[in-house]
Parts: structure tokens; C-alpha cells; sequence
């Protein structure tokens, strides 16, 4: 039943899928699992008020389980309390089932909180438990371009590019580019399967004017 009311979710019908998030809660009222999936779902459309009564409610009955702990993580974390969101997320990692989205989430916290060297690091560890993650992937690869190891970042999404996804193709080709080799074919890549979201990240990358300067050179080479 959870899973369906998560594709349900997932599809873009939240309203819908909330409504049946509140039936499952009613009936299985001991259940923190199907809090923590409501609360879940009410933080991902931003409806922080009741995803705080609903976890404030559910922690009060389950103060001890660890899901619903690392949803106070995600609550907080959308709440900007990147301190409370670290603390909440560390408490998890000792969990085996939570500890992959725990660690990626203490980097994206470290990372939102102006601490770029932890960022970092558990963001190299989250890539180490989760190789085929593309997410803590992508994020470890941006941190370690943002610190100029962009030989690092490169190796770290190599394995990555068989799934022809346009972001891993973009930050690669940018790290190649970076770190003095021929990046172009990825970028192109990118550009073609995805021309809006190349566009968007090649306005916010890092080095917006390095950016520049190696688009340039490539088009002097075409």
C-alpha cells in the first residue's frame, strides 16, 4: 500500500496521494512509518506548517524511532536549520537501512551550512556506500571541482556516464574541460539530450567565467 501511495506521489498527484497517506495513517494508527511518509511528502511541497504538527504529533508517540528522526532531518533542513539538520541526520547514520540517505544529506546540510570541507567528505563517503547513486555522485563531483581537483571529480563520475543522464554528462565534460582536457563531446552531449537544462547550468556553474572562457575555446577549435 505505501509504495503505491508513493508512485502515486511520485507521478505528481500529491494531492491524491496525501489524502491516502491520511487513510493509512488511520488505519494503522501504530504505524510511524506512514507518518514519516506523509510527513515526507508534506516537506516535499513545502507545506512545512502541517509536516511540523504531524512530526511534532508522531515523535510524541514513537520519541525512539530512527525514521521518523530523519524525517525531523529533512523537516529541518527544508526549515534552513542546516545545525538541527545536521544533528538529526548524524543520530541515523548508525542505521544500516537509513545510513546512504543520512550521509548524503549531512554533505548537502554541511554544504547549505557553509562548511565545505565536511561537505565534502561526507559527500565522498556517501558516494562510497552508494557507487551508482547519481545524486551523491554529482555532489561529490561539484564539491571537488569547487576546491580545483577536477581530476578527482572526473574519475568520481566516469563510471557514471553509461547512463547517458545529461547531468553527469555536463559536470563531467566541465570537469575534463577544467582540468586542461577535451570536455566538449560530453558538454555537446549534455546540450543535446537536455538543451533547457544545459542553458540553466551553464549559468550557475561555479566558475561562471571560466565557464566562458572554455566555451570560447572550444569554439575556436569547431
Amino acid at each position: 500500500m505505501d509504495s503505491k501511495i508513493l508512485t502515486m506521489f511520485n507521478q505528481g498527484k500529491h494531492e491524491e496521494a496525501i489524502q491516502a497517506a491520511v487513510k493509512a495513517i488511520d488505519a494503522a494508527p501504530d504505524d510511524p512509518k506512514r507518518y514519516a511518509m506523509l510527513a515526507t511528502m508534506l516537506i516535499s511541497i513545502k507545506a512545512l506548517d502541517q509536516a511540523g504538527e504531524l512530526l511534532a504529533k508522531a515523535r510524541q508517540l514513537f520519541p525512539e524511532d530512527l525514521e521518523l528522526q530523519y524525517t525531523a532531518g529533512l523537516f529541518a533542513y527544508a526549515q534552513a536549520d542546516f545545525a538541527a539538520a545536521v544533528s538529526w541526520f548524524a543520530k541515523v547514520r548508525t542505521d544500516q537501512t537509513l545510513k546512504n540517505d543520512a550521509t548524503y544529506m549531512l554533505a548537502l546540510s554541511y554544504q547549505q551550512a557553509g562548511q565545505p570541507t565536511k561537505a565534502l567528505a561526507f559527500a565522498l563517503t556517501a558516494h562510497d556506500l552508494a557507487p551508482k547513486q547519481l545524486d551523491a555522485a554529482l555532489l561529490a563531483a561539484d564539491l571537488l571541482m569547487a576546491n580545483d581537483v577536477f581530476d578527482a571529480a572526473a574519475r568520481v563520475l566516469k563510471p557514471l556516464l553509461a547512463t547517458e543522464q545529461p547531468q553527469v554528462l555536463f559536470t563531467y565534460g566541465i570537469a575534463l574541460s577544467a582540468a586542461g582536457k577535451d570536455g566538449s563531446h560530453y558538454l555537446n552531449k549534455a546540450k543535446a539530450l537536455d538543451p533547457k537544462g544545459y542553458d540553466q547550468k551553464a549559468n550557475i556553474v561555479a566558475d561562471i567565467n571560466r565557464f566562458l572562457r572554455l566555451q570560447e575555446g572550444q569554439d575556436g577549435h569547431a
